[in-house]
């Protein structure tokens, strides 16, 4: 029975042994087709991306290689041009600030006292009364200048009789008035007057309508007529 177990253990031991060779065997064997094929593609799709065998991957890059040239050779003229216009820009601005105009001592409070001015004049110019014809008078010489003012007093002088024996009346108030110009002397202002008429022979007020343009000039700290054209009646 002992002798048994021996060989037992032998042919164990034989069996062992043998296996051992058999691994290493398998260990050098050659790779499977399986194994080969896979290897063979991997191998392949390297050497086609290392060889640029991606057609549409080098035409877009060549693509947009000509489009950054194109972008060169577009944007490179610009910049002189633009630090050409600049430099105009600059000139420019130079040029106007040392042309300016000087600075205006006439300021927007002037223009409402020219307008308020020209309105009470024009109405005191106008209007006259019969029974107070004297009052008017002085009030034109009150309100105008030189020869518009000496015009005015002579006709009305010359006509003082007529005045009294028609029994004339006439009032006028502004409608509307705009000054076109004006400077610490001398202004413009136009002017919408409406006049209201009544008379022996017309007791109905008649209305009308007149567009006059007025020069005015400053005397004395007071803005007076001067100059008188009717536009439109």
């Amino acid at each position: 029975m002992p002798a048994v177990h021996e060989r037992d253990d032998e042919e164990i031991d034989g069996v062992t042994s043998d296996a051992r060779p058999r691994a290493r065997q398998d260990d050098d064997a050659p790779a499977s087709p399986s194994t080969e094929r896979t290897g063979a593609t991997t191998s392949a799709i390297e050497d086609v991306a290392e060889a640029g065998a991606e057609p549409g991957a080098d035409a877009a890059a060549a693509r947009e290689d000509r489009a950054r040239r194109g972008r060169r050779r577009v944007t490179l003229p610009l910049v002189p041009l633009l630090a050409i216009l600049l430099a105009l820009l600059i000139a420019a601005g130079g040029w106007l600030w040392l042309t300016r105009p000087d600075r205006s001592s006439v300021t927007t409070a002037d223009y409402e006292e020219v307008l308020q001015a020209a309105r009470s004049n024009i109405v005191d110019y106008t209007s006259f009364d019969y029974l107070t014809l004297d009052d008017d008078l002085e009030q034109i010489r009150r309100v105008a200048i030189g020869e518009l003012r000496d015009s005015s007093v002579a006709r009305l002088e010359d006509g003082r009789e007529a005045i009294a024996d028609s029994q004339l009346v006439v009032n006028s108030e502004v409608v509307a008035a705009g000054a076109t110009a004006a400077d610490a002397d001398r202004a413009t202002v136009v002017l919408v007057v409406k006049s209201s008429t009544k008379s022996l022979a017309s007791p109905q007020t008649q209305v009308s309508f007149a567009r006059i343009e007025v020069g005015l000039e400053k005397q004395d700290g007071r803005w007076l007529l001067s100059r008188l054209v009717g536009t439109d009646t």
